[in-house]
């Protein structure tokens, strides 16, 4: 060491450089503590407090590791006070050590049972190691022994955030909000409290008041902008994450949230370049591919071929970026020997969500003396369905945040036969694990109109309407797999209003409608819709959209129907709907729905249809653009499927001139339904497990796919 002192030095001296480098310590001087305590130590090595000193000046110059191990020495020297454990538990917390650092924080608190800060930090290294339940118990006492423990407070409600408890995290920065109304910390963080809990109105105002105190901060203007996206604000929104992007120009998230909203406002090119910009900004920029390519499906003038080939294109270079499968990647089927077949189904939609009415009746119907279910949830905040849809599981599997190798391990532990994939391209898919290996066979089915271009995928589950034998199966890197009666069965979700009397019996006027995603309204859905409005005169179109509470998103659907010659008063904009049930009952304000082109409605048919509502649809040369097809097909509706424009125009004009034949329509569509395969959940469910289980059967180790 420097500056070694003579081995006689006194002890008055040694006592002298302890003292001396507290108060250096003190001062915020690391160098010079560590100095002076590493002289102490070459005269008294095993000196407790020296070598307490000498660890904490390691953490002030961030050395956790040498803070960690004089640290450690210090307490085994006879130096255990609560301080000296509890900085050993930071040390060892920022070595990674979880385990060894949530022992230490327990030992300060045995010997300072009030010790607020190692009860804080210790909730801290809990949540770290996944013990969020010892989490938030531990900041529940550190907010105990100390009143009003800021720090604390945060740390619970984030803890509580990830688990799912989004209203109690809000409801604590209400509290604390109330107790300090000035503090403007606390008013961003109510804000984004309110954010997650979904209270957008509150989030909004929360936020807007951030701004007064910080006009330029940019995580303020990037979480307004997602508040006001929910809200159906596009145009605000852009604004907002424009402002978050300029203030911090290496703002990743913020790039990528732009980019999103460009995408939910329809503007797919600047989308697709602010997608660019956003890529060497984030560390894993796996989700702007998967966004660029759903964009394509709503692209009017794409070719099908070049959909496909982009598809392609990512899946073959996504695949070879990574390591060749490890020697516990299964090599083909596992033996049975008697078991049922395991079948895992992956997705971040076991929620309220849309995938969820087509799951459920499958998974309430499956026969669980055959088959074995798992269900690989990527769900970030769950809700009542969640729960709906792990009582109707044999194994739960919560994946959100794992890493896809760990999860692709977990999937080959469990010995899953066929691994399904619910997502495809849409937010937050995991096709990463698919590209793994996860499962002898992998299919994706339900939640993505086009193919996945991963040469990991080995089937898509379709049928032969959505997905005509011949160009379609070219343009999938999957083998399609075709489900006699349908690939889809359909059950709303929870109780659902009657349907409403036929618009045209009390207006005296035809209400054309649709209320699908804004994106799939291109020029040529505007189009092929404003040549049935002009056949009809005196009806109107009704849309309804989030995104239409917007008013530049309105000006743009307006201006997209004055270029074909309908101004805006045949149209009727419709916006958000606070719950399901009045979504549901604003389908009374439709006579026929009119399904878009070339990116079908898939909800939004079996809703029309549910609540009495007929639809027209007219196939196009690609999955996206025959589901349409597929579903009145299924439903025994096959008289609304035209077969081309004129005919599809024609067909309207007939429903439109009949109001008793609507009224009737009206009146019987539901019973149908439910009478169809359309809604046959037992007949869906026993066609496909008998498919599962051929496939589980027929699947060699070889060329099976041929």
């Amino acid at each position: 060491m420097n500056h070694p002192p003579p081995p006689d030095l006194p002890k008055a001296t040694v006592e002298s450089l302890i003292d001396q480098a507290g108060k250096a310590l003190a001062d915020g001087d690391p160098a010079r503590t560590a100095a002076l305590a590493a002289r102490a130590l070459d005269a008294a090595p095993g000196h407790s407090h020296a070598l307490y000193l000498h660890g904490m000046a390691a953490a002030v110059a961030g050395d956790a590791a040498t803070a960690a191990a004089r640290l450690r020495a210090s307490v085994a020297a006879g130096g255990g006070t609560p301080e000296c454990h509890y900085n050993l538990g930071l040390s060892l917390h920022a070595v990674g050590d979880g385990d060894g650092a949530i022992q230490a924080f327990l030992s300060a608190i045995l010997r300072a049972p009030g010790f607020a800060e190692a009860y804080n930090s210790l909730g801290v290294s809990l949540a770290a190691v996944g013990r969020a339940d010892d989490a938030i118990a531990a900041f529940q006492r550190a907010t105990a022994e100390r009143a009003g423990y800021l720090d604390a407070y945060v740390n619970l409600a984030t803890v509580m955030v990830g688990i799912g408890q989004t209203e109690a995290a809000f409801g604590i920065y209400r509290d604390l909000l109330a107790a300090d109304p000035g503090n403007a910390r606390l008013i961003f963080l109510t804000g984004t409290a309110a954010l997650n809990a979904d209270a957008l109105q509150e989030a909004e105002g929360y936020l807007r008041q951030s701004l007064l105190y910080q006009p330029r901060d940019p995580g303020t203007w990037n979480n307004l902008g997602l508040v006001l996206v929910r809200m159906g604000q596009v145009s605000a929104a852009i604004d907002a994450f424009t402002k978050a992007t300029t203030y911090r120009p290496d703002y990743g998230e913020a790039w990528f949230a732009l980019a999103s909203a460009q995408e939910a406002a329809g503007i797919f090119e600047q989308a697709a370049a602010t997608y660019e910009h956003a890529r060497p900004l984030l560390a894993d920029s796996t989700g702007i591919d998967s966004n660029i390519l759903m964009t394509l499906n709503y692209r009017d003038a794409l070719p099908a071929d070049a959909v496909y080939d982009a598809h392609r294109r990512w899946g073959a270079g996504y695949q070879q970026g990574l390591p060749p499968p490890s020697a516990s990647t299964p090599p083909g089927p596992q033996p049975r020997e008697g078991r049922r077949l395991r079948i895992g189904y992956v997705s971040p939609d076991f929620r309220l969500h849309s995938v969820a009415m087509f799951l459920l009746p499958l998974l309430e119907q499956h026969d669980r003396s055959r088959v074995e279910v798992f269900a690989y949830s990527n769900v970030e905040k769950s809700d009542f369905i969640t729960d709906h849809v792990r009582r109707h599981v044999d194994h739960w599997r919560p994946i959100a945040g794992v890493d896809p190798d760990t999860v692709a391990a977990m999937i080959r532990a469990d010995g899953v036969d066929i691994l399904i994939d619910l997502a495809g391209h849409t937010a937050r898919n995991r096709l990463d694990v698919f590209a793994r290996r996860a499962a002898p066979t992998q299919m994706t089915w339900l939640g993505y109109p086009a193919t996945t271009g991963l040469p990991a995928m080995d089937i898509r589950l379709t049928d032969a309407v959505s997905d005509p034998p011949g160009d379609a199966d070219r343009r999938h890197s999957e083998r399609l797999l075709r489900l006699d009666g349908g690939f889809l069965c359909y059950h709303p979700l929870g109780p659902t209003p009657d349907p409403l009397p036929a618009p045209l019996l009390s207006r005296g006027q035809v209400s054309f409608g649709s209320f699908n995603a804004l994106p799939k309204l291109n020029a040529a859905t505007a189009g092929l819709w404003a040549r049935v409005l002009a056949a009809v005169p005196g009806s109107r179109l009704v849309l309804k959209a989030a995104p239409l509470a917007d008013a530049g998103m309105r000006r743009r659907v307006e201006g997209l129907f004055a270029a074909q010659g309908i101004g805006a008063d045949r149209l009727t904009l419709l916006c958000h709907s606070p719950n399901h049930f009045s979504h549901l009952n604003a389908y009374g304000e439709i006579d026929i729905a009119l399904d878009p082109i070339p990116y079908n409605g898939t909800t939004t048919t079996c809703e029309a249809l549910w609540m009495g509502v007929p639809v027209l649809t007219l196939p196009g040369d690609r999955h996206a653009a025959r589901v349409g097809a597929s579903l009145l097909t299924t439903a025994d509706l096959t008289g609304w499927i035209a077969a081309d424009e004129e005919d599809f125009v024609a067909k309207a004009v007939a429903l439109a001139v009949d109001p008793d034949h609507l009224a009737t329509v009206r009146q019987g569509l539901r019973g149908l339904l439910i009478a169809s395969d359309l809604c046959g959940a037992q007949r869906f469910a026993k066609r496909f497990e008998a498919m599962c289980h051929s496939v589980a059967e027929s699947r060699s180790q070889k060329d099976w796919r041929g």
